[in-house]
């Protein structure tokens, strides 16, 4: 018994010997003479792991990691360790076997090549390595990325074939470009083509086409202006707005002025710019027809009525020096507005006269307009 326990010291012993000597060198498995700190004469086997689940941390254990889950999957990535039992080299490789994403999260403020996190498309794997580095710098490095096939179509649209990265593909989810204040230009001789890949004929000088097919409503253009019967009608610049071609009746589509009228004329000098109190909403570019009407009892003095910018609605001149009505008392005008909105009425008066009676008659004053032509 004691002859075949020394007999088992002493075969440890050399295995011992053995183990020292070859961590010193090179360990060869089925070689003689291994080239390389571990020199493998045949296969290798690591560890595969199937995932189902949405949510999943990488661990030790882990080598391969394939998920075959029905919807989209986040991994979070192990925190690095400074020191004893920095797993500098680690390496994890990730295959999504779904149509579904896979996002990669790394542990905060680590980074993967410097983003906190990457996203696995369908079907496509990533292979990754520590580098054994802490706090906020490049934790992982992606090793590579690709599919079975050698090509892949990101989830954007963009394809990449080996490392040819092409603008173009299957776009497989809502996408959005905010361009954050920024133009997106788009400029050379070639077309922006929008439901066919064919120019039709007559296209030659255009720059964007869209072809809906046999359905109705292949443009929307949407800016307030819109309204139903509109056309899409130009100023000089090329602005384009939505505008009526349909002549209005007059008699069913008279609008009058908004406010409360106020004496204008009291002042003891001439000048223009005079607040009325009132104003006019126009719906939309075009041509209005206005009709108005006041009784002003005053000596020698021109009055007026007018929208700066666009023209007189009303406008006496002075046929005496004794104080008469000014007349015509009712008027008409033709304007023509080229923006909608509400536009102030102002008055003028040519001295200082001020009117021994304003709005005394009947009926009392009035101002109505209506639109009749784009």
């Amino acid at each position: 018994m004691i002859k075949k326990i020394t007999k088992l010291g002493q075969i440890l012993g050399v295995l011992a010997s053995s183990f020292v000597f070859s961590q010193a060198g090179n360990i060869g498995i089925n070689t003689p003479n291994p080239g390389s700190t571990i020199d493998i004469n045949g296969s290798i086997a690591a560890n595969y792991t199937a995932i189902n689940t949405a949510s999943y941390n990488l661990n030790s254990a882990d080598f391969h990691v394939s998920y075959n889950g029905t919807a989209n999957a986040v991994f979070n990535l192990p925190a690095a360790i400074n020191g004893v039992g920095n797993f500098k080299g680690r390496m994890y490789t990730i295959k999504n076997n779904t149509n579904f994403t896979v996002t990669l999260n790394s542990a905060a403020p680590e980074t993967i090549n410097g983003n906190t996190s990457i996203v696995v498309p369908a079907n496509q794997s990533i292979q990754l390595i520590n580098t054994g580095l802490t706090g906020t710098n490049s934790t992982w490095e992606i090793v590579s990325a690709s599919s079975s096939a050698g090509n892949y179509t990101a989830s954007n649209g963009l394809s990449i074939s080996g490392t040819d990265v092409k603008l173009g593909g299957t776009l497989s989810q809502p996408t959005n470009i905010a361009t954050a204040g920024n133009n997106l230009s788009i400029n050379g001789t070639g077309k922006i083509l929008v439901g066919t890949n064919t120019v039709p004929a007559g296209s030659a000088n255009s720059k964007i086409v869209i072809d809906n097919g046999t359905n109705n409503g292949a443009l929307q253009i949407k800016d307030g202006t819109q309204q139903l019967g509109y056309v899409l009608t130009s100023d000089a610049n090329g602005l384009a707005t939505w505008s009526s071609t349909v002549t209005t009746a007059f008699a069913n589509n008279w609008t009058s002025y908004s406010g409360t009228l106020v004496n204008p004329f009291t002042g003891s000098t001439g000048g223009g710019n005079l607040a009325t109190g009132i104003s006019v909403v126009i719906p939309a570019r075009g041509w209005y027809f206005f009709r108005s009407g006041i009784a002003i009892n005053s000596d020698c003095n021109d009055y007026t009525f007018y929208i700066n910018g666009i023209g007189d609605v009303w406008k006496s001149y002075c046929t005496s020096n004794t104080p008469i009505f000014m007349a015509p008392r009712d008027q008409n005008r033709v304007l023509y507005f080229s923006t909608p909105g509400t536009y102030t009425v102002l008055a003028v008066k040519t001295n200082g006269v001020i009117p021994g009676g304003f709005n005394v008659g009947n009926p009392v004053f009035y101002l109505d307009f209506v639109k009749f032509q784009n």
